[in-house]
C-alpha cells in the first residue's frame, strides 16, 4: 500500500545505473530456486551464450517487477510443472519474460489483470492475494519507460513480459 501511495503522490524515486543483466537473472534464479523446489516446480533460467547489452535502469525496481512475475507464476502453477526465465535482447530493446505452464489466464481476465485490486479468483478464497502485485509491476514498468504484457503460453499457462528500450 505504501508503494501505491508513493506512486500516486509521484514520490517514487529511481536510482539508475548500468546493470549486469546476467547477474540480475542469476540472483533472481537463486532467490526463487528453493521456493520452486519446495513447491515441486522446476525452474529454468535461459541465459544467452552472447553477452547481454549494458542496460541503464534501476536494478531494484526491475528486480521487483520480475519478483512479481515469479510470485504469480509460482502461485498459479501446478505441481511438477515448469517455470522459465527468459531474456531476449536486440540492438534496440531487451525483454524479460517469466513463463509458466500453469492454469493460464482467461481472455476476460487479461484486460483487467494489471488493475489495482483485481483478482482472477472470483471466490476471493485466496486471502494471500490482494490484486496489487501486477498493478505495481505495471507502474514500475512505466516509470522505467518500458511496456508490460501478458500472453498465453503454448500448451497452457501465462507468459509475463517486460520490455525496455536500450537507448
Amino acid at each position: 500500500m505504501l508503494l501505491l501511495a508513493s506512486s500516486d503522490a509521484k514520490t517514487w524515486t529511481l536510482h539508475k545505473s548500468t546493470i549486469n543483466v546476467d547477474t540480475l537473472l542469476i540472483t533472481l534464479y537463486e532467490t526463487y530456486e528453493p521456493v520452486c523446489m519446495k513447491q515441486n516446480l522446476e525452474l529454468k533460467l535461459h541465459l544467452s551464450e552472447e553477452s547481454y547489452p549494458a542496460m541503464l535502469t534501476d536494478k531494484d525496481r526491475l528486480f521487483q517487477i520480475l519478483c512479481v512475475f515469479m510470485d504469480n507464476a509460482i502461485q498459479h502453477s501446478k505441481n511438477n510443472s515448469l517455470i522459465e526465465i527468459e531474456v531476449i535482447a536486440t540492438e534496440k530493446n531487451i525483454a524479460f519474460s517469466v513463463v509458466d505452464h500453469g492454469q493460464g489466464i482467461s481472455d476476460e481476465d487479461k484486460q483487467y489483470i494489471f488493475d489495482r485490486f483485481y483478482s482472477g479468483d472470483k471466490s476471493h478464497t485466496n486471502k494471500s492475494n490482494f490484486g496489487l502485485g501486477l498493478s505495481i509491476a505495471k507502474e514500475l514498468t512505466q516509470m522505467l519507460n518500458g511496456t508490460i504484457t501478458i500472453n498465453d503460453t503454448a500448451g497452457g499457462g501465462a507468459t509475463f513480459t517486460v520490455k525496455f528500450p536500450l537507448k
